[in-house]
Formats: structure tokens, sequence, C-alpha cells
């Protein structure tokens, strides 16, 4: 493995990842500059068999000297088929361990729900990150796989909450600010890895009259007010903040009093809204709440449904 810290994959990687430096990264938009110039210099680190070269970040004395513990390890491309098959490439390596990152400046393929292509444009957070192997014992033991989904957007929210981001949870894994979509994850498990891809729109997001017919609210930006940087910065923020989130959700919340904390997230909770599952006719539901394995509950027609795949859209 990589030793804790910010790399940048200069070279060997094949054709699914294309080789970049900090001075590429650099020229791919002004965030990019401002972070590259903030966590430089930036020197030869290491080879790796079959991967090729990193250059690793050196950062600031006064971001050393802050520093209360290591950090985990993020590797940073300028362009790629998606992030998601990046860090399996790596973790595959063993260069990337649990809560490890990849992060890029564009994906040629990136996607989201049922797969539909996401937008990724230079300055926004394209991140995904090998998850940890869920609680072998315990309340969470039982509960963590199929709850999932709503920890990864807690664990967003929590880490995006202190920058200004009030964020809702527009289940089952969208983000969104303002009644906008700001984000979206995505979970994927093969072979026993299991990886969170992330996306966050943080300075720019499709238009309006670009959005796909079936889209169920606009799109938006992060409007973070007072930058602390760009997406390096942020992504940074969300792998080493959101670990620790995430081990403290483990340890100090059950299952139901969690779900309880991300139905005070939820959008539109008591609200009705319009249902399509399975490419059926679409219903109209009152959204009650979220079941004990994360579905979501409906008030329908005088009783209460879970929907556990399908689409909601606000009336």
């Amino acid at each position: 493995m990589l030793p804790p810290g910010i790399f940048a994959w200069i070279s060997g990687h094949g054709e699914s990842v294309a080789p970049t430096t900090p001075d590429d990264l650099a020229r791919a938009h002004p965030t990019w500059e401002a972070d590259i110039s903030a966590f430089g210099p930036w020197t030869d680190a290491v080879e790796v068999a079959g991967l090729g070269r990193f250059v690793a970040a050196q950062g600031s004395a006064e971001e050393r000297s802050r520093k209360t513990e290591p950090g985990q390890v993020i590797v940073v491309v300028g362009e790629c088929d998606s992030t998601m098959e990046a860090a399996r490439l790596l973790a595959g390596a063993g260069v990337l361990g649990p809560w490890d990152a990849v992060t890029a400046v564009r994906q040629r393929g990136g996607r989201g729900q049922m797969r539909r292509p996401w937008v990724s444009s230079a300055g926004n957070v394209h991140v995904s990150v090998i998850m940890p192997a869920s609680p072998s014992d315990g309340p969470w033991r039982e509960a963590a796989t199929d709850l999932l989904p709503l920890v990864a957007g807690h664990v967003c929210a929590e880490v995006l909450e202190p920058l200004g981001c009030r964020i809702e949870i527009k289940w089952p894994n969208d983000l969104l600010r303002n009644g906008r979509k700001v984000g979206g994850m995505l979970i994927e498990e093969r072979n026993g890895l299991v990886v969170l891809g992330v996306g966050l729109n943080l300075v720019e997001s499709p238009a309006d009259g670009l959005m796909r017919e079936d889209h169920s609210v606009p799109a938006g930006t992060l409007g973070i007010a007072h930058p602390p940087g760009g997406a390096l910065v942020l992504c940074e923020a969300l792998v080493n903040r959101g670990r620790n989130v995430y081990a403290t959700l483990f340890d100090e919340l059950e299952p139901s009093r969690f779900l309880s904390a991300v139905t005070n997230r939820l959008a539109w909770h008591g609200r009705r809204v319009r249902v399509t599952e399975g490419g059926q006719e679409s219903y109209q539901a009152e959204i009650a709440g979220l079941s004990s394995k994360g579905g979501l509950v409906l008030r329908r027609a005088g009783r209460e449904v879970v929907l556990y795949s399908g689409s909601i859209f606000p009336l």
C-alpha cells in the first residue's frame, strides 16, 4: 500500500486512466490550480510494480502541523473511465485499503442510479471510496448492508453541514440542497469489495433545460459561501472526516436511532409525492418514514407500504 497522503498517478495507467501530472491537474480548472498549489510541493514518491509512478503531495508546514492523526490514501487522476473502476484496480493491487479513495478531474463513463450517465465537469467532485467490511457483531451486524446507502448519505451530509450546506437526502441516494440535486451516490459490491462513488456539484451543474425528461428535481451547486478550496480539498474532507463520522455512528447509534436521525433529513417527509416503480403506472402517496431495512415507507390508499426500488417526484 501507499503511505497515508495524497498522490497523483502519473504513469503506467493503461487505457482506462489517462496519464497526468500536477501541472496537468492545475490547468484543468482554477479551483484545481489552487488545490495543487495548496498541497504542494509535489515530489517523486514511489514506483508500484505493474502500476507505474506516483507523485506525492507534501503539503505546507502549517497543514502538516495541524494533522493529529494519519489520513487516508487519496489517489488523484486527471481523467478516467470511472473512479469506481480505478478504485477497484488499485484495491485489487493492494494499493488502497478501507476508506482510501480515487478522485478524478473528469470521468468518461461516470454513472448514477440505474447506470444513468453522470455528467463529470472539471471542478466538481468525483470520488470513489473503498468501504470497510460490515460489522461482524453487535447491533449493526444484520443491518449494516441494508442501511449502507442511507449511512453514506448521512456521512456526506454530516461532512458538508459545517461548511454551510444543509443537506436533505432524497431516497435512496441523492443529495439535495434548497430543493435542488447537488450530489448523488452509488454503491457497488463485487467479489466482496464494496465501493462508494460520490459526485458533488461544487462549481457547476447541468442547466434545467439539459436535464433528462424524467428528472425529479432540477440540479444545483453546493453553494459553499466561503469554499475551503476546490474538489481535492473537499475530497480530503469527505474521506478523512467521513471515516470519523462513520466510526462514531456505528459506535454510538443503534440502527433504530440512526433511522430516526436520517428521517429528519429525508426530503419531502410527510408530503405527498408521485411514485413510479418497475416502469409501471405512477401513483401518489405520502412519505411516512423509513423501514428497518432502509425502504421508503409510504401511506397509500389508507395503508402503509414499503418501497425498495423506484423513483419519487415532488408534487
